[in-house]
């Protein structure tokens, strides 16, 4: 299927690669953004700021879309303003949110699915749940056509590399590697990631666009491959042509020393069968690939 579509934060590091997806797939593809970058191979950008009602409105006046996927939702007024926008003049919503939203809880079992606890302590979890409720009371109330899908730590060319939760994304991490010196890792390095690269979310997009099986329906989106986070930084200083050496650092004392990132202090790995059983797409681009792609991009931004 190839039409018009528009993505919404389709300049910014994921959108970006949703949008050569579609381009290169074929689809008249829009960008919203509010920035001034004018438009690229196969895309148009319309600027507009999001937050601003009249402006998003006047922006799309009149335009229908096949396809929107929203990138840059935040929270429920965000939801909110693109609905007021953009309700009956689109036949697929595709919505990123994040497994941040999920909980670490006593009753946590792996990986998790769609149905894990979530939680609202921390306020970009809050506010991509309340996005998500707004838009899926839509499709229960009026059959909106939405699709959320949940991706975990996402690599590719644009973005550091990092996912372990003392580290995020850190600009300093090439250089700790190679000095064997500063990079610390939960647990000896032994809680499990499971990143995606912004490649397999572009394709899981580009698959799911106008099925109406996935219609109301929320699906973890993520790389096939789930690794120890020592295994995830053994490749990458494997590629610096280095040892990999960390020290440990206790999950006790993280929680302790960081209270608000308790949630992230688990194993970040997750079921995909919903996906795969409801719409038939299986995560296939290989980690090794992703950190290639992330780390090769971080050594020429080094240069």
């Amino acid at each position: 299927m190839a039409g018009t579509a528009l993505v919404i934060g389709g300049s910014g590091f994921l959108g970006s690669a949703i949008t050569a997806r579609l381009a290169g797939d074929g689809w008249d593809t829009h960008v919203l953004s509010r920035g001034n970058k004018a438009g690229g191979a196969g895309w148009t950008m319309i600027q507009a700021d999001r937050s601003d009602q009249e402006q998003l409105r006047a922006a799309l006046e009149g335009r229908h879309y096949d396809m929107i996927v929203d990138c840059a939702a935040y929270n429920g007024l965000d939801a909110e303003r693109a609905l007021a926008a953009l309700e009956g003049r689109c036949g697929h919503y595709i919505f990123i949110s994040t497994d941040y939203v999920y909980a670490s809880t006593a009753d946590t079992s792996y990986p998790m699915t769609e149905s894990a606890a979530v939680q609202r302590e921390t306020a970009y979890a809050r506010g991509k749940l309340d996005a998500e409720r707004v838009l899926l009371e839509a499709w229960k109330e009026r059959n909106f056509p939405v699709t959320v899908l949940r991706p975990p730590h996402i690599l590719g060319a644009g973005k550091e590399l990092g996912s372990d939760q003392v580290l995020g994304r850190d600009k300093d991490l090439l250089a700790k590697i190679r000095s064997g010196d500063g990079l610390a890792l939960l647990n000896e390095g032994q809680l499990i990631v499971q990143p995606v690269w912004n490649r397999e979310i572009a394709g899981c997009v580009a698959h799911l666009a106008g099925m109406e099986k996935s219609f109301g329906q929320l699906f973890n989106c993520t790389g096939p491959d789930a690794v120890t986070a020592k295994r995830y930084y053994s490749i990458v200083a494997g590629l610096l042509g280095v040892e990999l050496r960390f020290r440990s650092v206790a999950v006790s004392d993280f929680v302790q020393e960081r209270p608000g990132d308790y949630h992230h202090a688990r194993h970040r790995i997750y079921d995909t069968s919903h996906l795969t059983r409801v719409t038939g797409y299986v995560p296939h681009l290989k980690l090794e690939d992703a950190l290639k792609e992330t780390l090769d991009w971080m050594l020429a931004s080094e240069r």
